[in-house]
């Protein structure tokens, strides 16, 4: 089977809404089963924890619209081609219905409708997809696959060019959370070093004291290692060393 024949068979093709919350059940081809909120634009394949307790739930799933079976009429023939109408305009309503309330989901799926974009517009798409995903760059593709796979930009790119944006982008954002990391930490520095200027600490204080002084101080905790509190302060008392070495030098060449 194909990459487009195996798609074909993961998309959704029937939804129940769940009374009282913001959830969807979704069945695809395959019969497999999703959870969608349209509010919040998120499918989900585990169920969410808002729903852990809902007792309906296995009913819901166990009975997808799409697989119902016609009650059995007395009525002979006529009545059964009576049902048969019913069903189809029952399916009909509720494919519609589906279609309105997720547009996502149904619309453009083949993406043929946006395979004229120029490419680099339909890359920056699709970027813009991993992005508002939440895919994360220490991950792998099969992994995040489940998080894009539904969203109707996953098919403006060929499984080469899919795959090819997939590592550029997480290797930039690997880069990214570095350098972010990077600039988190050098805050947090500051405010420590703050702090220390401000606990009015001497060259002869030590670690110990100062952090059973001073450990419940946000800029204290802002600084998560343990090292690290402990190697700024270090630096910082070796400032202070410094300076009074320097001033007992110039009182000796005042006297």
């Amino acid at each position: 089977m194909d990459e487009a024949s195996a798609l074909k068979d993961k998309r959704p093709v029937a939804s129940t809404p769940i009374p009282g919350s913001p959830w969807c059940v979704v069945w695809t081809g395959d019969d497999r089963v999703f959870f969608f909120n349209p509010t919040m634009h998120l499918s989900v394949w585990e169920k969410p924890v808002d729903l852990k307790d809902r007792g309906d739930l296995n009913r819901i799933i166990e009975d997808p619209p799409h697989k119902r079976k016609k009650d059995s009429s007395d009525d002979g023939s006529n009545a059964d081609a009576d049902d048969d109408d019913d069903d189809e305009e029952e399916r009909s309503s509720k494919t519609k219905r589906y279609k309105l309330d997720h547009p996502d989901e149904c619309e453009g799926k083949n993406g043929s409708s946006q395979m004229g974009l120029p490419l680099e517009l339909r890359i920056g798409h699709f970027r813009d997809m991993l992005l508002e995903r939440g895919v994360s760059a220490f991950s792998t593709w099969e992994k995040e696959l489940h998080k894009i796979v539904f969203d109707p930009r996953y098919l403006l790119l060929s499984p080469e060019e899919r795959k090819q944006i997939y590592d550029q982008f997480v290797k930039a954002r690997m880069n990214e959370e570095h350098k972010e990391k990077k600039c988190k930490l050098q805050q947090a520095k500051e405010e420590y070093r703050k702090l220390l200027e401000e606990s009015k600490i001497t060259s002869r204080s030590t670690f110990k004291e100062f952090s059973e002084k001073y450990g419940k101080d946000p800029r204290f905790k802002q600084v998560q290692k343990r090292k690290d509190q402990e190697l700024f302060f270090t630096q910082f008392i070796s400032t202070l060393k410094k300076r009074d070495k320097e001033n007992r030098i110039r009182l000796r060449k005042m006297r």
